[in-house]
C-alpha cells in the first residue's frame, strides 16, 4: 500500500483546510457574509499567512527529526526528512500549495472575465449554463440545470431557446456542451424568451448563469 504521508506529514491537508475553513468563518462574522469570498487580496493574505506556518513547522520537525546517512565510502553525510506528504519534505508544501491555489484562482480569474465579455457583447449560438429555478417561476427544484441558447442579438436585448435536457446537477449540462449536444436544434425547445444584456449579467452574478460558452 502506497504511504500517503510519513511521521507527521498529515498536518500539511489538515493546517491548509483547517485554517482557510477557520479564517473565512472568522473574517465573514466580523466583516459580514461573503466578504471572504468577495475579496481576492483576503484569500491571498490568509493563504501566504498559512504557507508560512507550514513552511516553519515543517523545517522544525524536519531539522529536528531527519535521519542522517553516511555513505560507507565516501563518507559523506546526508539528512532525508523525517515528515512527508506524498514523499515530499512538508516544507515543500509550503510553495506547492499556494502556487496550485494561484494558478486556479488566476484561471478563474480569467474565466470570469471572459464570461463577462462575452454577456456584454453576446453573439448568436452563445450558449449559457443556466438554473432555470433561478430564471423562471415553478421550475423543477430538482432537475434545474441546463442550457439556453442564443438565437438572435437586437442591441442590447438577446432572445434564447431553453434546453428541453435539464439535470440534478451541473456535470451534465458541461458534458453536453463539451461532446457537442447542447449545440443541436433538436436540444432546445421552439419558445423564445428575450433578456436585455443586464439581465444576463445579474443572472451570471447571482448564479443563475455559471458558464458562457463560445465556439
Amino acid at each position: 500500500m502506497l504511504a500517503i504521508w510519513k511521521g507527521k506529514g498529515w498536518v500539511v491537508p489538515a493546517i491548509f483546510l483547517a485554517a482557510f475553513a477557520d479564517v473565512q468563518l472568522f473574517v465573514d462574522y466580523f466583516m459580514g457574509e461573503g466578504f471572504y469570498s468577495d475579496n481576492r487580496w483576503v484569500k491571498v493574505m490568509a493563504l501566504v499567512a498559512v504557507a508560512i506556518l507550514v513552511g516553519v513547522i515543517g523545517c522544525l520537525f524536519n531539522n529536528r527529526d531527519g535521519v542522517i546517512h553516511v555513505d560507507s565510502e565516501t563518507g559523506k553525510k546526508t539528512k532525508s526528512p523525517a515528515h512527508t506528504l506524498l514523499f515530499l519534505p512538508i516544507e515543500v508544501w509550503a510553495v506547492i500549495v499556494p502556487f496550485i491555489f494561484l494558478s486556479v484562482d488566476y484561471f478563474n480569474a480569467e474565466q470570469e472575465s471572459k464570461s463577462l465579455t462575452y454577456l456584454e457583447k453576446p453573439r448568436v449560438n452563445d450558449i449559457y449554463g443556466v438554473d432555470f429555478s433561478k430564471i423562471f417561476k415553478n421550475e423543477d427544484p430538482t432537475y434545474k440545470y441546463g442550457t439556453m441558447v442564443v438565437v438572435s442579438v437586437n442591441l442590447n436585448v438577446i432572445e434564447v431557446q431553453s434546453s428541453t435536457h435539464a439535470y440534478d446537477g451541473k456535470s451534465g449540462v458541461r458534458k453536453d456542451i463539451f461532446n457537442g449536444k447542447a449545440k443541436e436544434a433538436f436540444y432546445y425547445a421552439d419558445e423564445v424568451t428575450p433578456f436585455n444584456v443586464r439581465e444576463t449579467i445579474k443572472f451570471y452574478d447571482d448564479g443563475a448563469i455559471f458558464s458562457v460558452n463560445r465556439k
